[in-house]
C-alpha cells in the first residue's frame, strides 16, 4: 500500500484536536511554576534578549565575569533570541514569553509526528495524535525542555526536515 501524497485538505476535525491538543500543551506549561523564571542555558537571553543578541554578535563580551569570549551565543541567533525579544518587546513578563517558548517547542515536536505520520500513511488519526503527544512529552523533551530548550529544539523539528522527504 502506498502513502497518499499530501492530498486533500485535512479535515476541521482533526484540526481542531490539533489545536486543542497545542492549547494543552501551552496551558501545561504555563502552570509549571508561574511567575517565576526556571533556568533555561542562559539566563541573560531571557531577562535581556536585545542586550544578549546584541553582544552575541561579538567575539568578546565585556559584561561577563571580568569580560570573557562569547560561548555558544551564536546558538541562540534563531529562532529562541528573536522570540524572546519580540516577547519582551510586546511587553510579556519574561516567565510567560519562556513558558510560550517551551508550548511552542512541544507544539512543533508534536505537530511535526503528526505530518510524518499522515504523510507516510502510517496509523490513524488518532494514533497520530497519541504518537505525536508521545513524541513531545518524550522524557528527552522533557528533561531538557525546562534546563537547555535549545537543545530539544533540533529534536523537535526533525520530523519537519523529513516531512518534504517522503
Amino acid at each position: 500500500m502506498r502513502p497518499e501524497p499530501a492530498g486533500p485538505a485535512v479535515p476541521a476535525a482533526h484540526r481542531a484536536r490539533l489545536a486543542v491538543v497545542c492549547l494543552g500543551f501551552l496551558a501545561l506549561t504555563l502552570v509549571q511554576a508561574p511567575g517565576r523564571v526556571v533556568a533555561d542555558t542562559k539566563l541573560d537571553l531571557t531577562v535581556d534578549p536585545w542586550g544578549f543578541l546584541g553582544r552575541a554578535l561579538q567575539m568578546w563580551e565585556p559584561l561577563g565575569f571580568a569580560g570573557q569570549v562569547q560561548n555558544q551565543a551564536y546558538g541562540y541567533l534563531f529562532p529562541m533570541g528573536p522570540f524572546f525579544g519580540l516577547g519582551q518587546s510586546a511587553g510579556l513578563p519574561a516567565w510567560v514569553v519562556q513558558r510560550l517558548w517551551m508550548a511552542l517547542i512541544l507544539c512543533v515536536a508534536f505537530l511535526g509526528f503528526v505530518a510524518l505520520a499522515r504523510r507516510l500513511g502510517i496509523g490513524t488519526p488518532g494514533t497520530w495524535l497519541l504518537g505525536g503527544v508521545a513524541y513531545a512529552l518524550a522524557p528527552r523533551m522533557l528533561t531538557g525542555l525546562g534546563a537547555v530548550s535549545i537543545e530539544v529544539w533540533p529534536m523537535a523539528v526533525a520530523p519537519w526536515v523529513l516531512v518534504p522527504l517522503v
